[in-house]
């Protein structure tokens, strides 16, 4: 997650003007990381399957930590777009990791694990700014190179040694450890993991299923959280690249910029883990969704809306403290409410390549310093759009769970046996009339 954050630190620290970049070859580079992780993403959704967790997610860090590493030898504008396409391209294979827990974890205990991973992304926002004031300060000239290259170095190469870690001790899917045998759990824990499995509604072969992509595609909760999921990849495209830049036109010198980044994502750590937390134990997702939403849209009125450096400050936590929980509490809405492997992996990829697709124009939109109002103003049209979104998906499948509630009880009004009922939820998927949808 850093390699999403560190460009945004680069800058400040000089790497634009090092290398001559305009701005508009700076925002050029910052969209390239979202086309390569677009085409890429359904790919990866459906190649975990057939490649195995470890090796994917394994190779995947390797793979964008070493590319990452390689931005501090970068000398000019082509060679950063290609790395940060490479990049791209490594993070979509690694963000199936949220669609992984799917395998493992109930409906009902998703959203909490996803959130503890997720950790990674807030975390690594705040250790960015930290290890960026520190490397700023103290490494700049050191060995020739400057501080900005010390950046990537510095984040890069561990990346690289986790990616090592995770290929050689990832557990597969519980399916295929069945079949395989493991050196982690025992047969026991093992047949609990595939009841798990089963409960959550998961597949239990490699088999992809083509025709669930179709069904995916008219499927209209895939456009509803597709259009929730847009949203809020566009406010964190925005935030994680030039939450910097924001810092620095409130005021604060470049020192003072790299250590107040900490702030907006501290408190996103926190309201991700209680509030992903609370969605979990309450089994409901929607209305603490739009919660999020809505409260990340309060955050971007007032950055709109004032100059006071303490109340911008306080906006852009507000913003951080609903988008990061927004993100897994959607991530978890499409994961628990669409039954077979490849239907779900559809759904997530439509809405991560409409979320790298809006984070597109994340990149090209703050263009207008030092408020960049145009910007905001856009990210709040398309929150308002998102958290409409919510309210009709909400609705949509309340409706259908009140439709099969009835149709239950017609058919034990009449003493008779469902015959659609009695087939199997592999065939009917998450329209099976036994099925209930989180709301």
């Amino acid at each position: 997650q850093k390699d999403r954050n560190n460009l945004g630190n680069a800058r400040i620290m000089g790497m634009q003007a090092d290398l001559k970049l305009s701005n508009e070859q700076f925002f050029n580079c910052l969209m390239m990381f979202f086309v390569g992780y677009m085409v890429f993403m359904l790919p990866a959704n459906l190649g975990m399957r057939i490649i195995g967790p470890p090796r994917q997610l394994g190779i995947a860090v390797i793979f964008f930590g070493a590319c990452g590493t390689c931005l501090s030898a970068s000398k000019n504008y082509g060679t950063i777009m290609g790395l940060r396409v490479l990049i791209g391209m490594g993070e979509a294979f690694v963000q199936v990791g949220l669609l992984y827990f799917s395998f493992w974890y109930k409906r009902d205990e998703v959203a909490t694990r996803a959130a503890v991973y997720y950790t990674s992304a807030t975390i690594s926002g705040c250790f960015s700014g930290l290890i960026a004031y520190g490397v700023d300060k103290n490494m700049d000239g050191v060995h020739g190179f400057k501080a900005w290259q010390w950046l990537y170095i510095v984040e890069g190469i561990p990346a690289i040694g986790l990616g090592f870690i995770i290929l050689f001790f990832l557990p597969s899917f519980p399916d295929i450890i069945a079949k395989r045998g493991s050196r982690y759990f025992t047969n026991a824990e093992i047949e609990l993991a595939l009841q798990r499995m089963a409960e959550s509604n998961s597949v239990t072969n490699e088999k992809i299923e083509y025709s669930q992509i179709l069904i995916a595609l008219r499927d209209p909760k895939s456009y509803f959280t597709a259009i929730i999921y847009g949203a809020l990849c566009l406010g964190i495209a925005s935030i994680t690249s030039f939450l910097p830049t924001f810092i620095l036109q409130f005021g604060f010198d470049k020192l003072q910029t790299q250590l107040f980044t900490m702030i907006p994502y501290a408190f996103a750590t926190v309201t991700l883990l209680a509030v992903c937390f609370i969605s979990d134990r309450i089994n409901t997702k929607g209305p603490v969704l739009f919660i999020c939403m809505a409260t990340s849209a309060a955050g971007f009125i007032i950055l709109m809306s004032t100059t006071n450096k303490v109340a911008l400050i306080a906006g852009t936590c507000f913003v951080t403290a609903g988008l990061y929980p927004g993100v897994i509490l959607t991530v978890s809405w499409i994961t628990i409410n669409h039954s077979g492997y490849t239907k779900r992996s559809t759904a997530w990829a439509m809405a991560q390549i409409t979320g790298q697709g809006l984070s597109i124009i994340g990149t090209q939109v703050y263009r207008h310093p030092p408020r960049y109002l145009s910007g905001h103003g856009t990210l709040l049209a398309f929150f308002t759009l998102a958290l409409c979104a919510i309210v009709c998906n909400y609705l949509w499948m309340k409706r259908e769970n009140r439709k099969r509630d009835a149709r239950a009880e017609e058919f034990r009004t009449l003493g008779t046996n469902d015959i659609e009922a009695e087939k199997s939820t592999s065939d009917l998927l998450d329209f099976h009339p036994n099925f209930r949808y989180i709301l």
